[in-house]
C-alpha cells in the first residue's frame, strides 16, 4: 500500500502504562500528536518525580525515555508535527508540552486552557501554549489529511474529550479518559448517536483492568453517601479531594446542600470553580459570591495567600472577601461546615478550635495513601483526632462502560492504552485486539 494511503499509529508510550500518553498518527505529509503527557511510573513501576531530573537538556530527557521519541516534536529540533491534540488538563496528558516546539499548534478545549492557566498561577506548573487553538462542541476541523471530530466525554477533568480522526477513508476513535458514572454521561449518549459503528481501530483506555471489576460507584450515589456523613457527625465535615475535580466538588456541594451544611472551598478551589463557570458546561457551577449560592463560603489557608500575594494576584481572595470564612467562624460553626483542605494546610487547621471529633472525607485513588505527602497529611490530621473515611470512585470507565464502548463503535480493530493491563482486552471484548506500539490501516 502506498504511504499516502495509509495512516500510520506509533504509540510512543502508554501501551503497556498508565500515564504518559502519547500517539502519533501520519498520513501522507501530515503528522499528528495525541496527548503529550508526563509519565506517572518509572520502568521499575515506582512513582515518577519530574525533579528527580531537574537540570537536564531535552535531548537527555529523550534518552532517559522522560521525553517520547518524536522527531520534529521538540523545541531544539526543526519542527515537522502540524498539531498536537489535548484530551483533557490532567498532567499525564499534557504535561511535557514546555518542551513542544513553540511553532507547533495545539488543539483543547477552552476549558482545558482555563485550568492549565489555573494550574500555572497557583502551582508555577507549565503555562498553556502561545499557539493555544479552542475547539468547540459540536465541532469539526481539519488539520492537514485529518479530519478531527472532538466528543465530549465524562472524566474527572472539566472539558474533557475524545476524538474521531478521519484520513484516506479511515477512522480512529481515540477514547482519551472517559466514564458513564459521571454527571455528564449523555454526552456518551451523544458521542454513540453521532459515531458510526465500524471504525476502523479504537485506541481505548483500560485504566481500570486489573483492578475490582464491579460497577463504579455513580456520582450521585457518592453524593447521597456524604450527606449521610454529613447527617450523622455534630462536627465539620473535611474534604480531600483533587482541587480540579469539578464532579466531585458539585457532589460534595450536593451534599452540603442537603445537609444544610455550608460548603467552604479553599480560595483555589473556589477560583476553580468561578473560572471554569464561565466556560461551556460549567454555567451551573457553586462558588463564593454568585447569586443563588448564599451556603458557599471561602477560607483563605496561609501559604496559598502567601502565593498569591507574591504574585500579585491579591485580587482573587478580594474578590469572595464577603463570603470569607474565618476560623473563628468555623470554630463557632462546626456542626454547619464541610471544609475542603489538603496538604500543606496543617497549620491552619491547628488553629481552628474543637476540630476533634470532625471526620475527613478522602476521595483519591487508595494508592495515594501510602505516598510520602499524602501519608504525612493524613497521619498530622488523624493527631488532631479527626476521624478518616474513604468515600471515591474513578474518573475511569469501568469494564460494562468499555464493553459498551467497544460493542457501540464495533471497531475493525482495538489498541489498547492507557492500561497496565493490555492482556486483559482480548478476554473481554468479542472483537479483535491488536497489541504492541506500531499499527497501519
Amino acid at each position: 500500500m502506498q504511504k499516502d494511503k495509509m495512516i500510520a499509529i506509533t504509540i510512543h508510550r502508554g501501551s503497556h502504562e498508565i500515564g504518559g500518553s502519547c500517539v502519533e498518527l501520519c498520513a501522507g505529509d501530515t503528522r499528528i500528536i495525541l496527548d503529550i503527557g508526563m509519565p506517572l511510573v518509572n520502568p521499575d513501576g515506582s512513582a515518577f518525580n519530574m525533579r528527580e531530573y531537574k537540570g537536564l537538556s531535552g535531548v537527555e530527557l529523550v534518552n532517559k525515555a522522560v521525553l517520547p521519541p518524536v522527531e520534529g516534536l521538540y523545541s531544539w529540533q526543526k519542527p515537522s508535527i502540524d498539531a498536537i491534540l489535548i484530551s483533557h488538563a490532567h498532567q499525564d496528558h499534557y504535561g511535557l508540552l514546555n518542551y513542544v516546539h513553540p511553532d507547533i499548534p495545539v488543539h483543547m478545549s477552552e476549558g482545558t486552557q482555563k485550568l492549565l492557566g489555573i494550574s500555572a498561577l497557583f502551582s508555577g506548573a507549565i503555562k498553556p501554549p502561545e499557539k493555544s487553538i479552542f475547539f468547540s462542541w459540536p465541532s469539526q476541523f481539519q488539520i492537514g489529511a485529518f479530519t478531527i471530530t472532538p466528543h465530549l466525554v465524562d472524566h474527572s477533568s472539566f472539558s474533557s474529550f475524545a476524538f474521531e480522526i478521519e484520513a484516506e477513508d479511515k477512522r480512529i476513535f481515540y477514547s482519551g479518559d472517559f466514564r458513564t458514572h459521571g454527571y455528564i454521561g449523555k454526552a456518551l449518549k451523544i458521542l454513540y448517536e453521532r459515531v458510526q459503528p465500524g471504525v476502523d481501530a479504537l485506541l481505548m483506555e483500560g485504566t481500570m483492568l486489573g483492578r475490582d471489576a464491579a460497577p463504579a460507584l455513580s456520582e450521585q450515589k457518592l453524593s447521597e453517601k456524604a450527606a449521610e456523613i454529613c447527617k450523622q457527625s455534630d462536627k465539620a465535615i473535611l474534604i480531600y479531594q483533587a482541587g480540579q475535580n469539578i464532579s466531585r466538588a458539585v457532589s460534595f456541594y450536593k451534599a452540603a446542600k442537603k445537609s444544610r451544611r455550608l460548603f467552604i472551598p479553599d480560595v483555589y478551589t473556589a477560583y476553580v470553580l468561578d473560572e471554569l463557570s464561565h466556560c461551556t458546561g460549567g454555567e451551573k457551577l457553586p462558588y463564593p459570591g454568585k447569586s443563588g449560592f448564599d451556603d458557599v463560603r471561602v477560607w483563605y489557608p496561609h501559604r496559598l495567600t502567601n502565593r498569591l500575594n507574591k504574585i500579585d494576584r491579591m485580587d482573587i481572595p478580594y474578590r469572595y472577601q464577603p463570603r470569607k470564612m474565618t476560623k473563628e467562624d468555623m470554630a463557632a460553626n462546626l456542626d454547619k461546615m464541610m471544609l475542603f483542605i489538603r496538604p500543606g494546610m496543617e497549620e491552619d487547621l491547628k488553629h481552628i478550635e474543637g476540630l476533634s471529633g470532625s471526620t475527613l472525607i478522602y476521595s483519591l485513588w487508595e494508592g495515594y495513601k501510602s505516598r510520602g505527602r499524602t501519608q504525612q497529611f493524613l497521619d498530622a490530621i488523624k493527631s488532631m483526632g479527626v476521624n478518616i473515611i474513604t468515600l471515591h470512585s474513578s474518573g475511569h470507565a469501568d469494564i460494562p462502560s468499555l464493553k459498551q464502548m467497544a460493542n457501540t463503535l464495533q471497531p475493525k480493530k482495538i489498541i489498547p492504552i492507557h492500561t497496565f493491563n493490555p492482556d486483559n482486552y482480548a478476554s473481554l471484548f468479542d472483537y479483535p485486539v491488536e497489541m504492541g506500539t506500531t499499527f497501519s490501516l
